[in-house]
């Protein structure tokens, strides 16, 4: 390599973003598909978001960004450009930069999520009931993604209702069946639950029974932990098959690698 050859860079930004293990598999990804990058943890304080995207934005050895907790949305409004699926949820997971320095903004939580629950339990979407505890940023990132697969039936469950009805509302497809519910009133029982709260985070029980579980039913958190999370804890307490979001995170960095590099990692 010659001296002056740059080597492409790209980060995970969050905050915090210590723990992402993002570092690692893009890594270990590079190293499989031999290429010639770098990829690091930048923890960026929220006052000074829009700054460091602006001097990232001016150093053209920077190709990508992988966004996490809590600038997906503000990330989002910073864009030149957006897909689809982050047009829906007003997010974006990942950033491609291009030659003319434009970002352009992914969000591929929702295919991450898919893709996992598909390869560790042969399960798909289709015709399923499906119901996501939460109505913020991580349950809008997977929302587009999940209707576009045909569930039966979607019931997002909130803590506060309103936002719970705002996001039913927002799925257009009129062959799938919606309902909002408060989080201590959900009726029904499942084929998939997904926590898209920050409970297991804060050590809490979700006010969910064995009942919301169909018999052959995947508790799935978006959240993830070296032992399992609070939740995981608790699907395992009732047999209920059960991961956290390491796999959602190894297959959307797979299709975010895929776009930064060209080709798809093992």
């Amino acid at each position: 390599m010659a001296i002056n050859e740059m080597i492409d860079q790209y980060y995970v930004i969050g905050y915090p973003v210590k723990h992402s293990l993002s570092p690692q598999i893009h890594r270990e990804f590079a190293q499989q598909t031999k290429q010639n990058m770098r990829y690091d943890a930048l923890e960026i304080c929220p006052d000074n978001l829009e700054q460091t995207l602006n001097v990232l934005r001016l150093d053209e050895t920077v190709k990508g960004l992988s966004v996490t907790l809590p600038f997906k949305e503000a990330v989002y409004a910073y864009c030149d450009e957006v897909d689809e699926l982050a047009q829906q949820a007003k997010a974006v997971s990942n950033v491609v930069i291009d030659h003319n320095r434009r970002f352009i903004g992914f969000n591929l939580d929702g295919l991450g999520l898919i893709n996992d629950i598909n390869k560790q339990f042969g399960i798909d979407f289709k015709n399923k009931t499906v119901l996501i505890v939460g109505a913020g940023g991580a349950a809008k990132g997977i929302l587009g993604s999940i209707a576009a697969q045909k569930p039966r039936h979607i019931t997002i469950a909130n803590r506060t209702l309103i936002k719970a009805i705002a996001l039913a509302e927002s799925i257009q497809d009129n062959k799938i069946t919606t309902a909002a519910s408060q989080l201590t009133s959900i009726a029904g029982s499942f084929d998939i639950v997904i926590n898209a709260t920050s409970a297991s985070v804060e050590g809490q029980v979700l006010p969910l029974t064995s009942a919301h579980f169909k018999q052959s039913a995947v508790g799935y958190d978006l959240m993830y932990a070296p032992d399992g999370t609070v939740f995981t804890k608790w699907c395992d307490q009732y047999n209920i098959r059960n991961s956290d979001g390491k796999g959602m995170l190894i297959e959307l960095s797979k299709l975010a690698f895929s776009r930064w590099r060209g080709v798809v990692p093992e």
